[in-house]
């Protein structure tokens, strides 16, 4: 088949097909070539021509001009005047009054039916699972189980709040449409624990430090080097950090009964922006606690790894200005400026640098071995 003026309307009409079939808000440029390729077998050739590149163009451009789509940017990304990204322009839905009262009887206090009278679409896909949650909440007592425990019973699926991918957490989002919270269905979240270690007098101590290690092999050393050895570092707890599920895990410290304002808590990671930012993301957490940055492991790091010469950051990571300069706070102005040119300049030094035999160097001797 020949291609030639006649193919604008082929074109249109696939694209539109295209658009109204496509799930996302925003679509590619790519994905609408792709589209209208698969045509016939001679159209990727055709789109190639000055013709072809010249329909293609007017039927995106009567696409716009019906608003069905809208250019995504300023200006063009293509010398044919097109963008790479265009937004996708839902059409408002009529009201379906029948839809509306179906809603409003399905829904049961104290969840709300705000979110699916503005998206009633919604409610056709949810409506199995608000039944469900409806159900429950119409009960008059509610035992306090787990998320997962809920979960298992109400749906079959342990992960159906909490699990990973949009399957297996569209429980989850049902509820934020519902304007519920987990405890609204007598569930909680269980809170993870963290591997740790603790002196044999910790519990009789009246203020205890506590240590809290970003990476594995540190944290094993300072087990062996210090904490049970002769040491000018005072460990009464060593906690693994495990990078950032510390963030999540450290609510597990009120199961040890430990004192925020008594007890001492120093974070010790890798001389890196993400290091530097689970510290921070730490202090925002948990403001209740006294944390601070595990000064002359860091200084150490710091000074071994400079000898050595620092390394690029081998990804691409990001670091406020703010979060350098809470970080950077505790440690002496001379530290403090070489650790903001070395943070600053996108370098790292990992906190593998300060090893055992460091340890054992600057802290103290092993009597035990």
């Amino acid at each position: 088949m020949k291609r030639n003026e006649t193919s604008l309307d082929e074109i249109y009409r696939k694209l539109k097909e295209e658009i109204g079939g496509f799930q996302n808000r925003y679509i590619p440029l790519k994905r609408l070539l792709s589209a209208v390729e698969g045509i016939g077998f001679d159209m990727p050739a055709y789109l190639q021509s000055p013709q072809g590149q010249a329909v293609f163009y007017n039927a995106i451009m009567k696409l716009v001009s019906e608003q069905l789509i809208s250019p995504v940017g300023g200006k063009p990304d293509t010398p044919q005047g097109l963008h790479l990204k265009y937004r996708i322009n839902k059409k408002p839905e009529k009201k379906d009054n029948e839809l509306v009262a179906q809603i409003i009887r399905s829904i049961a206090p104290p969840a709300t039916v705000d979110y699916y009278l503005k998206n009633p679409r919604d409610f056709l896909q949810d409506r199995d699972i608000i039944a469900v949650l409806s159900g429950f909440l119409q009960r008059k007592e509610k035992d306090l189980v787990t998320v997962n425990e809920r979960a298992y019973e109400l749906f079959g699926d342990e992960k159906f709040f909490k699990g990973a991918g949009k399957s297996r957490s569209r429980g989850e989002t049902v509820l934020k449409r519902l304007g519920l919270t987990f405890s609204n269905i007598g569930c909680e979240e269980t809170v993870e624990p963290f591997f740790s270690f603790q002196q044999k007098d910790f519990y009789a101590l009246v203020s205890r430090n506590v240590y809290i290690v970003e990476n594995k092999d540190t944290f094993w050393s300072l087990k062996r080097s210090l904490m049970d050895c002769s040491s000018s570092i005072k460990i009464d707890m060593l906690v693994y950090g495990e990078g950032k599920k510390i963030i999540s895990s450290f609510k597990f410290m009120e199961e040890y009964d430990l004192d925020p304002q008594a007890d001492a808590f120093f974070y010790f990671g890798d001389l890196d922006p993400e290091g530097i930012n689970i510290y921070c993301e730490l202090l925002e957490a948990y403001p209740r606690y006294r944390i601070s940055p595990f000064c002359e492991g860091y200084e150490a790091v710091l000074e071994i790894g400079l000898k050595r010469g620092p390394a690029r950051n081998p990804q691409k990571q990001t670091i406020s200005r703010e979060n350098i300069d809470r970080f950077i706070q505790s440690f002496d102005r001379a530290t403090a400026v070489k650790l903001k040119e070395l943070l600053q300049g996108g370098f790292y030094i990992p906190q593998e640098a300060l090893s055992a035999a460091e340890m054992r160097k600057r802290f103290g001797r092993i009597e035990n071995d």
